[in-house]
């Protein structure tokens, strides 16, 4: 079987924000080329190729379902939001080449995907969300990346009554604002530092003073309290704490505040392109402290890719380990879906992608349990479900947002990104204190 017969994609831009579709994914089980090949490539074009409503026909003449949302698919986000879209679209074909999703109303659904590029624009994204459901119909959404794009793109879900689970907003105030209709596989941000400064405080030195820089976006600030509240648990002194705006290309002089101010242990509460601006710049600015941690983006080779040699020693959180072992319905177990994203995009797999991965099969385990596929019912199933996949069991508390503990990873010269906590985890020990960078 050829490549292009084993994965029928295409990919559409319309105006300013692109859609990749997915439908009618028929052929060779478990097969795959690199990303982006198929038989089918256009621009512009009529919308309804999209594959129409939530309920439709596919080429195989398989009823389909249609899930839909908006994904930040360029800009300073597009590393990240690249990995949710591999999980999705390998994640829908592996389940449609193996004939669909037997739900509970009697059929069996091929799954089709409209994901369109918000450019992390909270506007746009808004604006995607409502033109699916209201033009093409779609019930059944699939979450944004970050949470200052997720929070308002929830309550396009909860206005219009439409389910909607997403694996890239962490920010507690999405789920506190009484929305029943969404739904999050990541720990909220309060957790994200919570096990680094645990970490810290166990080694045979520990720190006394930490500083904490923060992006002003809504997640990086929701993570920078959580981090408050556990020093004053502590008795580490809290020397730096600032703020810097998100479009800031140069940390340099936040970096020399931390510098100044004698820090053992750093916390970046920010996203990738931060993390790339610290790594660099902490040398060039001298900062040599014990540890530092960057909370969103600092565990990709995209990252590493970037920073060589100056992303040795970091530390990034994970609600996943790479060596984990959950059984999945789709792939088997975890190693497979590890197996299956290196052999299909050539790279390795981390917890966006497993959250990815998630996000899928918590609607396909809803369409399999419900009697008649709705979007309430939908949405009332996934509110008492529980169920294995690659990134472990799912299921939601009262107000939508999985339970889940931080894990950290650390970047280390050799043998490379390691888990260093928990110690019941541990790949490694962690190397700290880092060595300064005169020693390196």
């Amino acid at each position: 079987m050829t490549e292009d017969q084993n994965r029928r994609t295409f990919l559409r831009v319309a105006g300013s924000t692109g859609a990749v579709g997915l439908a009618g994914l028929a052929g060779c089980s478990g097969g795959g080329g690199s990303e982006g090949s198929g038989d089918t490539a256009t621009e512009g074009g009529d919308e309804s190729t999209a594959g129409g409503g939530t309920t439709g026909s596919a080429d195989s003449g398989m009823d389909t379902i249609t899930l839909g949302g908006s994904m930040s698919l360029t800009g300073d986000n597009a590393d990240l939001g690249k990995l949710y879209k591999d999980a999705y679209e390998l994640t829908i074909q592996r389940i449609n080449d193996n004939g669909g999703v037997e739900a509970g109303d009697g059929n069996t659904y091929e799954l089709e995907m409209v994901l369109r590029d918000d450019g992390t624009d909270a506007s746009t994204s808004k604006s995607i969300y409502q033109e699916l459901i209201d033009r093409e119909n779609i019930d059944y959404l699939l979450g944004p990346y970050s949470s200052t794009v997720t929070l308002p793109a929830s309550a396009v879900a909860a206005q219009n009554q439409k389910p909607m689970v997403e694996g890239g907003g962490a920010s507690p105030e999405i789920f506190a604002q009484g929305n029943e209709w969404i739904f999050g596989l990541l720990p909220t941000a309060n957790k994200y530092a919570k096990s680094y400064i645990d970490m810290c405080l166990a080694q045979d030195t520990t720190p006394e003073s930490i500083a904490i820089l923060a992006e002003d976006g809504t997640f990086s600030q929701s993570t920078a309290e959580g981090a408050r509240n556990k020093i004053e648990n502590t008795d580490l002194e809290l020397v730096v704490d600032q703020t810097f705006p998100s479009g800031t290309s140069d940390l340099s002089t936040n970096l020399g505040r931390v510098r100044d101010a004698g820090a053992d242990i750093l916390l970046l509460c920010a996203h990738q392109k931060h993390n790339i601006i610290l790594a660099n710049q902490m040398e060039s600015q001298g900062v040599n402290v014990d540890a530092a941690m960057g909370t969103v983006g600092s565990l990709n080779e995209s990252f590493k890719d970037e920073v060589g040699a100056n992303g040795d020693y970091m530390y990034g959180p994970s609600s996943w380990a790479v060596n984990a072992d959950f059984e999945d319905p789709v792939y088997g177990a975890t190693g497979d879906f590890v197996s299956a994203i290196e052999e299909n995009y050539d790279y390795t797999p981390d917890y966006h992608s497993a959250a990815g991965e998630a996000v899928i099969m918590t609607f396909v385990d809803a369409f399999q349990n419900v009697s008649e596929v709705t979007p309430t019912a939908v949405r009332d199933h996934i509110r008492q479900a529980e169920f294995s996949t690659v990134y472990g069991t799912v299921s939601f508390d009262d107000t939508g947002v999985i339970n889940k503990n931080m894990l950290v990873y650390q970047w280390q010269p050799d043998p490379g990104l390691q888990i260093t906590y928990p110690e019941n985890v541990a790949q490694s020990s962690p190397i700290y204190p880092m060595p300064d960078w005169s020693e390196r």
